[in-house]
């Protein structure tokens, strides 16, 4: 390890890879230029990404650092090139090799070393394979050294490269260097929808971008009560039914109705214990409160004026009975009943006004002056209101002296009741007769 970390720089042989360190060799190297180093497999080109005097010594093992041997010139990085396009070349022979020796795996991609001595080979398989024939017959047919390398499925999609669902390129393509662990209780607690196209990339696991807000939603939950937890609200006590961490808005349940209750109320108007979920909620201020505080929006109800209670001694104070309690009002003031004068008519056909209906009398028919002019006045002492009789008696019944409307006399003998019609009860039986199929149609007076 050399005595200072100024001698020190950190370089990445892919574009989103782990960070070596080397030694700079006493040269003053800054990031984004190009070096070339020897590596486990030989020499290759790195990108530098941490300059010299950038270095921080706890980023440092114990570990005796390789040097760098020179910076990559335009010939070194020209022939990177071409030995990249001649692997990518030949990964289709290689694919009918493995084929041929029996070796199912996929073989993702092919990388030369810059000397172009050694040939190293990425594959991915769930299982464990026997790749030494393939080995055998990959050296003999490129001439080269060939070594395998096993990878996951996250290193496969950032080998590859490629767009995501965002629209953006892969952030284990272009900038993540390490993978963080990712549970599908992530997408739980963000309220994401369960489906595996939704919420896996172009690996097959789950997003990496479902770890980033997790510390985000966690805190914001914190904030907000759990679902199925008692509330108290101006209205009474609810329940909650769903939790919007996003909008920050929580339904509840109160007296059957579902409320949804805005940022604004929660911890004002709507209260919760945090401590327990089954507890009993703290007491919320008053609806009158919430209503002067501007929280919630007042009804019919709260903006109709509240009824002035009635007195103490209202059951005394009782009206006293006269002659006109339980009529209708007429349109005239009704006159007074003088002390001597005659008591209104009860009785339905005198000259008195109706018990159950006010109003002007009106004047019989021959009382009536020519047509235009006005009607008799009313005589003095009769009280005002409709008059109900009849002009001309009814007809008496056959049988009967008496007229029609007056009750029988105890001495008089009831009418007789007149016979029966023959024919019509005949026709009845009959028809019953031929209905039921098994009576003639004679008479049973015959």
């Amino acid at each position: 390890m050399p005595d200072s970390e100024c001698s020190v720089v950190g370089v990445r042989f892919r574009n989103a890879g782990k960070i070596f360190y080397f030694d700079s060799a006493g040269m003053r190297i800054d990031s984004g230029e190009y070096v070339v180093v020897e590596s486990a497999r030989g020499p290759e080109i790195a990108r530098v990404v941490i300059g010299t005097e950038q270095v921080l010594v706890n980023e440092l093992g114990n570990e005796d650092l390789k040097p760098v041997l020179r910076l990559a010139v335009a010939d070194d990085i020209h022939k990177a090139d071409d030995l990249h396009q001649r692997a990518h070349a030949l990964l289709p022979e290689a694919r009918r090799l493995a084929g041929e020796a029996g070796f199912h795996a996929h073989i993702d991609t092919a990388e030369y070393t810059l000397d172009g001595r050694r040939l190293t080979f990425s594959f991915s398989s769930e299982e464990r394979l026997d790749y030494r024939d393939f080995v055998r017959r990959a050296a003999d047919h490129f001439g080269s050294r060939v070594e395998m390398r096993q990878v996951g499925a996250r290193d496969r999609a950032r080998l590859a490269g490629g767009y995501g669902i965002c629209g953006r390129e892969l952030c284990c393509a272009s900038w993540l260097t390490t993978f963080p662990a990712i549970s599908i209780r992530m997408a739980k607690e963000q309220e994401l929808p369960l489906n595996p196209q939704k919420i896996s990339g172009l690996c097959g696991r789950l997003l990496c971008c479902l770890s980033y807000e997790e510390d985000g939603y966690r805190e914001m939950r914190r904030t907000l009560p759990k679902i199925g937890q008692r509330c108290s609200t101006p209205t009474g006590e609810g329940r909650v039914v769903a939790v919007n961490i996003l909008r920050r808005q929580v339904t509840l349940v109160v007296e059957g109705q579902r409320v949804e209750v805005g940022d604004r109320d929660l911890g004002t108007v709507v209260r919760w214990d945090t401590a327990s979920k089954a507890g009993t909620p703290p007491p919320s201020i008053s609806r009158a409160e919430a209503i002067a505080q501007g929280l919630i929006e007042p009804t019919e109800e709260d903006l109709r004026e509240p009824e002035p209670p009635p007195p103490a001694d209202w059951l005394s104070e009782r009206p006293a009975p006269g002659p006109a309690r339980g009529r209708l009002p007429s349109r005239e003031p009704r006159p007074e009943r003088s002390p001597g004068g005659p008591p209104p008519a009860q009785r339905r056909g005198s000259q008195g006004p109706s018990p159950q209906r006010g109003g002007e009398r009106r004047p019989p028919r021959g009382d009536r002056g020519p047509a235009g002019a006005p009607p008799a006045r009313q005589q003095p002492g009769i009280p005002e209101g409709r008059r109900f009789e009849r002009t001309q008696p009814a007809p008496p019944r056959p049988g009967s002296s008496r007229p029609r409307g007056e009750p029988p006399a105890r001495d008089e003998a009831p009418p007789p009741r007149e016979p029966r019609q023959e024919g019509r009860r005949r026709r009845r039986g009959g028809r019953g007769r031929e209905a039921g199929g098994s009576a003639s149609s004679e008479s049973p007076q015959d």
